[in-house]
Parts: structure tokens; C-alpha cells; sequence
């Protein structure tokens, strides 16, 4: 499980900030969170996530991935003394052509 903390709303045409946490708790199909945690998780995923987004960005595919947090500050796995639970990414408002044309009652 993780959560998004929003540190910069995108508006306007430019883009926003967001920090995911990743926590260790777990869930379980429709049971819900579950009473216990599984130590270092939440670590593990942010890892696996920035090295696969890092990976991508490598072989020149662009990625909403600004780095893993560390001393306040979004960093690339090469650049960490510690894995860290937090990475921060890009935040896009994305709108699509029904929702402007909804927004502007032009709906017929």
C-alpha cells in the first residue's frame, strides 16, 4: 500500500509535485488492511519502482519519475546512501476533450 501526498497541484499547463509513500502495510482482496506489516516493504517496492522507472528513462522513455527522497530531497539511486520509502514524481492534470467540452456546456 502507498499514499500520495501532494506537495505542488499541476496548474495551468505546468506541472505539479507529488510524493508517493510507500508503506508497509498490505491489504488482502476485499478483507482490507490487515492488523500486521511485513518489516521493510515499503522500501522494497520504492526500490524496485525507481529502478524500473530509471531503467526506462535509460532507454530514452520519459517517465513521471523525479527520484527517491532522501534528506528532503528527490534523488537517483546512484546518488542514495540509504533506500528510502518516498519517491517523488511529476503530477499532470490530465483533461480529455469530453470533459473540456462538459466543463464549457457545449455538450448537445
Amino acid at each position: 500500500m502507498k499514499d500520495l501526498v501532494v506537495l505542488k497541484k499541476p496548474e495551468g499547463g505546468r506541472t505539479g509535485i507529488g510524493r508517493f509513500i510507500f508503506s508497509d502495510r498490505y491489504s488482502v482482496f476485499d478483507w482490507g488492511e490487515m492488523p500486521d506489516h511485513i518489516k521493510n516493504k515499503g522500501t522494497a517496492l520504492c526500490i524496485i519502482g525507481a529502478c524500473l522507472f530509471e531503467k526506462l528513462e535509460e532507454m530514452g522513455i520519459k517517465t513521471h519519475y523525479l527520484g527517491v527522497v532522501e534528506d528532503a530531497k528527490s534523488k537517483r539511486l546512484s546518488e542514495l546512501k540509504e533506500p528510502g520509502h518516498g519517491m517523488e514524481i511529476k503530477l499532470l492534470r490530465v483533461i480529455t476533450e469530453v470533459q473540456q467540452q462538459m466543463a464549457s456546456c457545449e455538450i448537445q
